[in-house]
């Protein structure tokens, strides 16, 4: 599930991570951005889906920054990533009525699941604070930035 949050109206903090060079700039980035994500990491673990123990131990971030023209992206994917956990998606939005023939020749028959919506529940139990935080954080960076200019 792709929900993507753009935060903009942070022009002062920009500006001054211009001019830092781009190694310390991402790493600002991500001091703000950790704990936000992490944030959406414990929602996820309240809502997860836990009778097999499988998918709550593959939670956890990836970030990736990304030349957008002139623009440095910043990228946080949170969720599952291990292949294993692939049915967190079918644990999200359900399954429907499969029956069949498997390569061996036997008879299957899977009952549809009603989807979880686990990680849809947790986004929208945490995205303010997922803001807050975020703000919080670029506004501490922010000010350590201005301190260090003067």
């Amino acid at each position: 599930m792709s929900d993507a949050v753009k935060i903009e109206g942070l022009a002062e903090l920009s500006e001054l991570l211009t001019q830092e060079a781009p190694r310390a700039a991402k790493r600002y980035l991500s001091r703000a951005a950790d704990p936000a994500a992490q944030v959406v990491l414990d929602a996820l673990h309240e809502t997860v889906p836990v009778s097999i123990g499988i998918l709550e131990e593959e939670l956890g971030t990836e970030k990736h920054f990304e030349d957008d023209g002139p623009d440095t992206v910043l990228t946080v994917e949170i969720g599952p990533f291990k292949p294993s956990s692939k049915w967190g998606s079918l644990q999200e939005f359900g399954s429907q009525d499969v029956e069949g023939t498997d390569a061996n020749g036997k008879h299957f028959h899977h009952t549809a699941q009603p989807g979880q919506h686990w990680v849809g529940r947790a986004w929208e139990a945490s995205r303010d604070k997922v803001l807050d935080v975020f703000a919080t954080e670029a506004t501490g960076i922010l000010l350590d930035l201005q301190n260090k200019k003067k």
